[in-house]
């Protein structure tokens, strides 16, 4: 007879149906330690699935940089080009290319503004990627404007944004500063990743090493869905 749930909180699977209290690794243990020791494996779980959604925002940011770097007649497709008020306005750029890995990506917005007296810095207006994170999900990044300092190498994103992959998570940040160089990234305003098991809610956010250290910080809440839990357990009960 297959073992029974253990209830919306719990987790069980194939490899884990002798974890019980009692024997194996558990011997001795109570059901409250138990508990406490799935619900830990659980949140590990979870934070796995969230945390590559949050690291792929950084690694947008290098795309971004490499296509920027390029930004003229051959680095990138260009509509038109202007220049107004001794500013250069390029209308619709795109570009294309393949990462590292050899997956597809694709970037655009509606305007690029270059001042002529300050060449290093480049405004982007309404902005859509179309990027690989990881294991292979495609995420697409939708912004209202971005700054790209060539100079300092940083990427400021200056309005709200949002990045949404193929497998259902999404992410919403106000605003953030990216430190290319230093491969950190930081916002002091609310901040939400989501996907259909959990969600996490916090008032600022940091990225460091290259998305490799994620610190969520003020009144930071985390919320997981039992119903998405309990249907897992179910599929590899």
């Amino acid at each position: 007879m297959a073992p029974k749930p253990l209830g919306p909180q719990q987790h069980m699977s194939a490899s884990t149906v002798s974890e019980v209290p009692g024997s194996g690794a558990y011997a001795g243990r109570s059901h409250a330690e138990y508990r406490r020791a799935r619900r830990h494996s659980r949140l590990v779980r979870i934070l796995k699935i969230l945390l590559p959604l949050s690291a792929g925002l950084i690694v947008m940011a290098f795309v971004a940089v490499s296509w920027l770097d390029q930004m003229g007649p051959e680095g990138v497709e260009i509509e038109s080009v202007s220049l107004r008020d001794g500013k250069l306005v390029m209308q619709n750029p795109v570009m294309s290319g393949q990462g590292s890995d050899a997956r597809p990506y694709t970037m655009q917005a509606a305007r690029a503004i270059q001042d002529l007296t300050t060449p290093d810095v480049i405004m982007l207006e309404e902005i859509v990627a179309d990027l690989p994170v990881s294991n292979g999900d495609k995420a697409v990044l939708k912004a209202l404007s971005g700054i790209y300092d060539r100079a300092a190498q940083t990427l400021e994103f200056d309005q709200p944004f949002t990045v949404t992959t193929e497998a259902g998570m999404q992410a919403d940040l106000q605003s953030a500063d990216i430190d290319i160089a230093g491969g950190e990234m930081s916002t002091s305003e609310p901040v939400s990743v989501r996907s259909k098991e959990a969600s996490v809610v916090a008032q600022s956010m940091q990225m460091q090493d290259k998305g490799r250290v994620i610190v969520f910080k003020d009144k930071v809440r985390m919320t997981i869905n039992p119903s998405a839990l309990k249907s897992k357990d179910g599929a590899t009960n």
